[in-house]
């Protein structure tokens, strides 16, 4: 067998394996999800990882499918990403629900804190970008001294203006990092990784939303119970009712609208050709 054949079977295997990952995604209201638990997640990432780059993930809500089916780049970005999960309990009862359920919720910042250990322990370095520069600083400090030999490649706030965007993709790139963590908030994450993670170097980007706020403590997290039940919409909204009440009020009551819609539209029987 020639270099050449090998290289062809090499990309076949990876065309057929892609394939068959995306055929195990299940559809909730126009964004698919891949139906995998949290550990499965860590080893397809670590695939992803030791491939090269560029591969980036995303997580979704509620929310966040709710703004992929008002928003057509946001919906590009997502069908676009390697992989994407469930964030919210909201998007696992609504796979119930649609006869398709998803084996677990794998939030952003569960796996943002296991990928960090991860990045430890195989040597992999990693860089923080987002969030308010004590945040970002925080959340440093404290993988910093959860994981001695972490390599931290580098780190800087979130606040800059959207011409700023290539000249910040350049510092990733020339600081070496592997695997990059944003904190923009969605679904500004989201669409900076996908315009950005080619020339940023890294092998892997994931959106991480809130979360270096709160592992900083400048944001406290929901109680274990509140979000074992899929609760922490309700303690974010009774946390801050004027600015959230209209994205988990309006955003909750149109993404049901949109699950029940897909529900009667698999459920409708189609009409049969030539038949009035």
């Amino acid at each position: 067998m020639t270099a050449g054949d090998t290289a062809t079977r090499g990309q076949t295997d990876t065309g057929t394996r892609r394939r068959g990952e995306r055929e195990s995604r299940v559809t909730i209201a126009g964004v698919a999800v891949d139906n995998l638990g949290f550990d499965e997640t860590l080893e397809r990432i670590d695939a992803l990882a030791g491939e090269g780059g560029p591969h980036y993930m995303a997580v979704v809500n509620a929310a966040k499918i709710v703004g992929a089916n008002r928003d057509e780049e946001l919906l590009r970005v997502l069908h676009g990403a390697d992989l994407v999960t469930a964030d919210g309990m909201s998007v696992v009862w609504a796979s119930r629900l649609l006869g398709r359920p998803l084996k677990e919720r794998v939030t952003g910042i569960d796996l943002f804190e296991k990928l960090v250990g991860h990045a430890a322990a195989r040597g992999l370095s990693v860089f923080f970008f987002g969030a308010r520069e004590d945040s970002v600083r925080g959340v440093a400090e404290l993988f910093g001294s959860r994981h001695s030999n972490l390599k931290i490649a580098g780190m800087r706030d979130g606040y800059f203006a959207e011409s700023e965007s290539e000249r910040i993709a350049g510092e990733i790139n020339r600081s070496g990092a592997d695997l990059l963590f944003v904190a923009l908030g969605s679904p500004a994450q989201e669409k900076w990784i996908a315009a950005n993670i080619e020339r940023s170097g890294v092998r892997f980007a994931l959106g991480v939303g809130g979360s270096f706020d709160h592992l900083s403590g400048r944001a406290r997290r929901a109680p274990r119970w509140m979000q074992r039940a899929g609760l922490e919409w309700l303690y974010r909204l009774l946390s801050e009712p004027r600015r959230l009440w209209r994205r988990y009020m309006v955003g909750n009551t149109l993404f049901i609208w949109l699950v029940v819609t897909q529900l009667l539209r698999r459920n409708t029987p189609k009409k049969q050709e030539g038949k009035g």
